[in-house]
């Protein structure tokens, strides 16, 4: 009975804290990251692969740190340089052209990392605004 109310505890706690905050991480350069095609509803990245991790969570914060879109994607192949990752916006939202965006990546899902910090270090963080078509 005492775990179960502890949990209960917990989830409430976590409920109301501080949103995440998404901390820069190593900024790559336009030659390691590129948009290959883009709408209002998905954003295709290529990216250069350094990481030996099979695969790796990807997000798209806008400039409120609200998360666009969200996923684990394949990082690793074993016969190109790069991987690419098409990412769809969350239901309700949308890629606006001349906003601002970030693509961050990481190790771990942020929401896991929340229960412990209310911070997520981006290992790969990538600005960009998407063009007017």
């Amino acid at each position: 009975m005492g775990m179960i109310h502890c949990a209960s505890y917990m989830d409430k706690y976590y409920q109301g804290s501080q949103k995440i905050h998404f901390y820069h991480g190593h900024k790559l350069q336009d030659r390691f990251i590129s948009i290959l095609n883009f709408t209002t509803e998905e954003i295709e990245f290529k990216i250069r692969r350094g990481s030996r991790q099979k695969y790796l969570y990807h997000i798209i914060i806008d400039e409120e740190e609200e998360r666009i879109s969200e996923g684990w994607f394949p990082a690793f192949k074993i016969k190109t340089e790069h991987y690419t990752v098409k990412m769809k916006a969350k239901e309700g939202l949308s890629f606006k052209p001349g906003k601002k965006y970030r693509l961050c990546v990481g190790s771990m899902n942020p929401d896991l990392v929340y229960y412990h910090t209310n911070k997520y270090k981006c290992s790969i963080d990538y600005e960009f605004a998407l063009p007017e078509k």
